[in-house]
């Protein structure tokens, strides 16, 4: 089989849940290697949620839902299951709240081993385009040398460092370190990685898609705020995603306790803070519209279709990917963004549908919400989402390939005898 049929293999732990990225980026991929003649699979470890699991059938993708079918998948997953109780154990039972991370790196570390394996084991043929969409920032190496796989890992964070264990055992994998190809998609993510370990192929490269999804259109606003029972006076603002430490939504909701006229606020995501939510409604004069859990996608287009903006919030220094940034540049929302992050900032701080506001300063948020509601924000272009650098399908695709191109290279240099392994294995 030539490279350029090369099939696709995409692992994701995070497959039990329907929300997220990795979900849209999937669907949208699997259709680009149907239109180019390729396989893919989508290998879910943990299992998939059916309506993901059907969405990825129509879109033309072979789905993989557990692993476990020859001895040492078995065994990788069922220690990775092990140690994943462990850190949740410890995290009830221990004070030293770094020790269930490192546990909790180590399973996650085995659960993507035995998700390469199956998913590689597969595929007939010795040099498919592996790809760990969210892949762990721990133990590169070790992934390569069990799974013994050659593959590509996306890094979307680094939530934690290894320690002293997890070091002496990164440092005995890491002759393995040629078998893969971390990418990253914000230069920030970048140079934490690059600072970490400094032996580890990294690069920068968009995850969110040019052409995810399409664009909302005129008739999908307008059934999305007569679902919501909005006025055609009444400004709605969308809070979508998960409410993780990053995310500022104290400042949010002291902004709204210092609007002269209440905003109506749709809220999609999982998971949320109940008492943030409270909170959140109170400041807001109870117009508040959520749906905690995770969210179907069609749910999701109608926040973003019924909102005149949507807020970005978040933790000043957080230099990861913004999904919802992505999302709205591609849907065509306005958007009211934090001045987090320097490379955001320069790179939306002249866009006529986006108004910066200062991080962690609930007047500064306020004072561009009450001017959104007395002047509009124009909502982005068709063509917004490339001239920003969001890459199409396409254009991914063939960037992963050309990478798993050079990781075969690689391995052969390194090992003549890894084909003959692979394929014996």
């Amino acid at each position: 089989m030539t490279t350029a049929a090369a099939p696709l293999v995409l692992i994701e732990p995070a497959a039990g849940s329907i929300g997220g990225h990795w979900f849209q980026a999937a669907i949208r991929l699997a259709r680009q290697c149907t239109a180019e003649g390729r396989v893919c699979m989508v290998v879910a470890p943990g299992g998939i949620e059916p309506t993901a699991r059907a969405a990825l059938h129509r879109a033309g993708a072979h789905v993989l839902g557990r692993v476990g079918r020859e001895p040492t998948e078995r065994a990788l997953w069922a220690a990775s299951r092990l140690l994943d109780r462990a850190s949740r154990l410890t995290g009830r039972l221990a004070r030293h709240r770094r020790l269930p991370h490192q546990i909790g790196a180590l399973a996650r570390c085995l659960a993507e081993a035995a998700a390469l394996r199956a998913g590689t084991r597969r595929v007939w043929t010795d040099r498919p385009v592996v790809v760990v969409l969210s892949a762990s920032g721990a133990l590169h190496g070790l992934a390569a040398a069990l799974s013994r796989t050659a593959h590509i890992r996306v890094v979307h964070e680094v939530p934690t460092t290894e320690d002293r264990v997890l070091r002496l055992i990164g440092q005995l994998a890491s002759a393995n370190l040629h078998q893969v190809r971390v990418v990253c998609p914000t230069k920030a993510v970048r140079a934490r990685l690059a600072h970490l370990f400094p032996g580890l192929p990294v690069g920068v490269w968009p995850f969110a898609l040019a052409d995810a999804e399409p664009r909302l259109s005129d008739a999908e606003r307008t059934a999305a705020r007569a679902d919501f029972g909005l006025q055609p006076d009444d400004t709605a603002l969308a809070l979508v995603g998960g409410w993780w430490p990053h995310k500022d939504i104290p400042t949010v909701a002291a902004a709204l306790a210092r609007l002269p006229r209440p905003v109506c606020v749709l809220v999609a995501g999982h998971p949320l803070d109940p008492v943030l939510l409270r909170g959140l409604a109170a400041a807001a004069d109870g117009r508040v519209h959520a749906l905690p859990g995770p969210a179907p996608r069609w749910h999701i287009r109608r926040v973003y279709a019924a909102a005149d903006a949507a807020i970005v919030a978040r933790r000043a220094g957080v230099g990861k990917e913004s999904g919802l940034i992505a999302d709205c540049t591609v849907l065509g929302v306005p958007l009211l963004v934090s001045d987090h992050d320097p490379a955001i900032t320069d790179l939306l701080g002249n866009r006529p549908w986006v108004r910066l506001f200062r991080t962690a300063n609930p007047a500064a948020l306020a004072a561009a919400i009450t001017d959104l509601a007395r002047r509009p924000l124009p909502r982005p272009a068709p063509g917004e989402a490339a001239h920003l650098g969001l890459p199409t399908a396409a254009t991914t695709l063939a960037f992963w390939t050309d990478l798993a191109t050079d990781l075969g290279r690689n391995q052969h240099h390194a090992d003549p005898a890894a084909d003959r392994r692979h394929r014996a294995g």
